[in-house]
């Protein structure tokens, strides 16, 4: 499993002293670092997993119990509604969503810790070189205008940015995008969340027309976003569709 990316709270705060002292001709930069310093020592860092300090956004221990699936236990396939509902969409998923993975998406998505995306994407990776996984667009699950302007950041979209420069593969963000505020899946029953995401995606054929699109998200549940995403992005034309997610429940 690869190192965790992070460092600790010295660390930081050496670094932060040793701009300084680059600074020093620059006193409104020089006073920036100083105030920078000392929220470094109030508020340091916590690991998203576990929440200790001075380990960084994700700490080593936290990666290495993340409980990673590997072939052939990684993919499953998910099953589309009319008209497609005879095409069968491969899902592959790089870890269980059990703890320490399962606290760190809930920083990453709702505790504001972008940073987060950089260790998380790289658990994709892997699943990604050890599934021999191929694509030729990597599209992020969308979240509505409304909904980005709450969290601040479309957390799927982090991790594809990553994967993708890693992969080799581009990122399209403008193929497929959310027309309809919706609830929050996590908030509703598992029979609700087909009816919630219904209708509530629109693509761009010109954009979608003949392509292997892997769509990316953050967790595979029921499966209802993933499969909503899939048959519009097949309606607009789109030769295949397949979903590389951080985790998987169940």
């Amino acid at each position: 499993m690869t190192v965790a990316a992070g460092g600790n709270a010295g660390a930081t705060v050496t670094k932060r002293l040793a701009l300084m002292a680059m600074q020093t001709q620059h006193p409104a930069l020089n006073l920036r670092g100083w105030l920078m310093v000392v929220i470094d020592l109030l508020y340091p860092v916590r690991c998203g997993g576990c929440s200790d300090a001075g380990k960084g956004v994700w700490c080593e221990s936290c990666n290495d119990a993340v409980q990673q699936l590997y072939p052939p236990l990684q993919t499953r396939q998910l099953a589309l509604h009319a008209p497609w509902e005879a095409i069968a969409i491969d899902v592959t998923s790089a870890a269980r969503y059990a703890e320490p993975l399962r606290d760190g998406i809930h920083a990453f998505k709702y505790d504001g810790t972008p940073a987060l995306a950089g260790p998380l994407a790289q658990l994709m990776v892997e699943a990604w070189v050890n599934g021999g996984l191929q694509a030729d667009l990597l599209v992020a699950v969308p979240l509505h205008p409304r909904r980005k302007r709450e969290r601040g950041y479309n957390q799927s979209d982090l991790l594809a940015q990553r994967i993708g420069a890693q992969a080799g593969v581009m990122v399209d963000t403008k193929v497929i995008r959310r027309v309809r505020y919706t609830d929050q899946q996590a908030l509703l029953a598992h029979d609700e969340r087909r009816n919630n995401v219904h209708g509530a995606f629109k693509a761009e054929s010109a954009r979608s027309n003949g392509k292997h699109i892997m769509l990316v998200d953050d967790v595979f549940t029921t499966g209802a976003t993933l499969s909503e995403c899939a048959a519009t992005l097949l309606s607009a034309g789109a030769r295949r569709v397949s979903a590389l997610t951080l985790a998987r429940a169940g």
